[in-house]
């Protein structure tokens, strides 16, 4: 059974997912016992869109002779980089697993470094370990994120920070779940992702301060970073579904009345606004309810004592 378990969702992502995988596989070989789940995410969604399935998956059939560590899967219920996320988990073994996206490289030894830490200190940390990305695949500054919050208006988001080098992993509020490694035990706890969210927006956000309601912590591990390829994937996405997919991590983690202050704040027309908390509040209520009942604190008194931390100098 193998140690480590790395997600790899696409679509649409030729011929950068086989360098992709290639390179994680040639860092991870003889060093860990490791398993790749690629999960190819081509559905109806993005056929409507007149995107032709391109030759990725069929590229990577071809390599699994030989290599039985690959395993791929095929998600096409709809286009969600979350759910396919969620099928690769049910579909795999390891104690450990890392999430990738199929348009990044590692840098050398630190997915190895990162994996061989985690395996001997996820109880301590009590949460997830980052590595620190740039978004230009031929630059080498490093980002993380950083907390932006404004309790008034239900907008519990994120943006760009840089780097801050250390010798050891420390805590963030939140961070990209690209290059995340968790716990399966963690994962399970939390629910895994939303089975409501699309494709775009939310998937984060639901992971990061669902974490803090649950009192979990968002490690970075100093490395150097993932670097991430720009290339357009060929498909697109509207503002309504952005909307939805935020109101149900804000829901999530926030509960009723803050999902209804992040709608009743957003641009939109007020009906379709009110029909997508609706649609939120029915489909996703259970999931809610698992969350709510293992909450540490609410996200407003974390929210506080991250702004006492800044306040301190403890971190951004």
């Amino acid at each position: 059974m193998p140690e480590l378990s790395v997600i790899v969702p696409f679509c649409n992502e030729y011929p950068q997912v086989l360098f992709t995988i290639q390179n994680i596989a040639q860092e991870l070989r003889d060093r860990v016992d490791f398993e790749i789940i690629a999960i190819n995410n081509y559905c109806d969604e993005v056929k409507a869109q007149k995107r032709e399935e391109d030759k990725g998956c069929e590229a990577l059939s071809a390599c699994q002779k030989g290599n039985p560590w690959l395993k791929i899967l095929h998600y096409d219920e709809k286009l969600s980089h979350w759910q396919a996320k969620n099928m690769g988990v049910r579909e795999s073994s390891g104690k450990l697993l890392w999430f990738c996206d199929a348009h990044c490289i590692v840098s050398r030894d630190s997915l190895f470094r990162m994996y061989v830490y985690y395996r001997e200190h996820h109880e301590e940390l009590n949460g997830t370990l980052h590595l620190p990305l740039t978004y230009k695949i031929l630059e080498w500054h490093k980002l993380i994120y950083k907390l932006v919050a404004n309790l008034n208006t239900g907008e519990i988001h994120y943006s760009f920070t840089p780097y801050r080098p250390a010798d050891a992993p420390y805590r963030v509020p939140c961070m990209s779940t690209c290059g995340m490694m968790i716990t399966r035990e963690l994962y399970d706890y939390m629910g895994g992702w939303p089975t409501e969210l699309g494709i775009y927006g939310g998937g984060e956000n639901f992971l990061n301060f669902t974490l803090a309601v649950l009192g979990k912590t968002v490690n970075i591990f100093p490395a150097d970073p993932l670097f991430h390829h720009g290339e357009k994937r060929g498909y697109h996405w509207n503002g309504d579904d952005y909307t939805r997919n935020r109101t149900i991590a804000t829901y999530m983690f926030g509960g009723r009345k803050l999902a209804e202050s992040f709608i009743q704040n957003r641009r939109g027309k007020p009906d379709i606004l009110q029909k997508i908390l609706n649609n939120v509040l029915e489909k996703t209520r259970p999931h809610r309810e698992i969350i709510r009942a293992k909450q540490k604190l609410s996200i407003e008194d974390w929210v506080s004592d991250q702004a006492i931390s800044v306040k301190e100098g403890l971190h951004e």
